[in-house]
């Protein structure tokens, strides 16, 4: 079925080209259970204390590296500076995430989403081991969503900034430039460029090794086996036969 050319988002039904706001059908249960989450903690814990949350909570290197506060990779991306710092991240979830998630299954998405946040932190934490700034929000998994969208829909289209027609592929080149110039320039704008990398990078290496087709989980052994003899195999056919058309693809 041909692809209508300004089809946002996959907006509308199918082939049916028309432009609305959402991707399409009902937002899923594991989507929507992680907007109300984020949601809810944003609320409660800025109706409280929000400075103890994030005492507690936040992503802060040191501790996880020397005090081995592990769980701060996790509870930092449900934490988030502010009202518009938590709704866009929610907006690009419900956008991009909602029709991963009915193509995958829940459970293989929600795996996804906290590897890529995880991941996230762990890149962060590894730039940034010796700096005791707090860093807090759902990016680091939203990068990784975004980076499973542009993987599964290459040539989807999409309205970058409502106004210019990019297919999604590009989208994704463009958003990996900006955060390396930016983490490399080191600008101080208060974002965790690291952490938007590497939860793209995360997720990535999530798919293309062990979450082919959205059945997988966390690689087996025999899995890694596997992807490691055929890393092998397509390096001794380079050396051997060179880089010519004719080499079998592997998937």
């Amino acid at each position: 079925m041909a692809q209508q050319p300004y089809q946002r988002f996959r907006f509308g039904t199918p082939g049916g080209g028309t432009l609305s706001i959402g991707p399409p059908g009902p937002v899923p249960p594991v989507v929507r259970a992680l907007i109300f989450a984020n949601i809810a903690i944003h609320v409660v814990t800025h109706l409280t204390n929000a400075d103890g949350a994030i005492n507690a909570l936040a992503l802060i290197p040191p501790r996880v590296v020397q005090n081995f506060e592990i769980w701060r990779l996790v509870t930092y991306q449900f934490i988030h500076a502010g009202a518009w710092h938590v709704a866009l991240n929610m907006l690009m979830l419900w956008m991009f995430g909602s029709e991963l998630e009915q193509r995958w299954g829940g459970s293989f998405f929600l795996k996804y989403y906290l590897v890529c946040g995880i991941g996230g932190g762990l890149a962060y934490t590894l730039v940034r081991a010796g700096v005791a700034d707090p860093t807090v929000g759902a990016s680091g998994a939203i990068f990784g969503v975004l980076m499973a969208y542009g993987m599964w829909f290459p040539n989807r289209v999409v309205l970058l900034g409502f106004l210019f027609p990019v297919r999604v592929r590009h989208v994704i080149v463009f958003l990996i430039v900006i955060e390396l110039l930016q983490g490399v320039e080191s600008t101080g704008d208060g974002i965790a460029h690291a952490a938007h990398l590497g939860g793209m990078a995360f997720g990535y290496v999530y798919l293309r090794w062990w979450g082919a087709g959205g059945s997988g989980g966390l690689p087996s052994i025999a899995t890694a086996k596997r992807a490691y003899y055929r890393w092998r195999l397509r390096r001794l056919q380079r050396k051997r036969f060179g880089n010519g058309g004719g080499n079998p693809t592997y998937h």
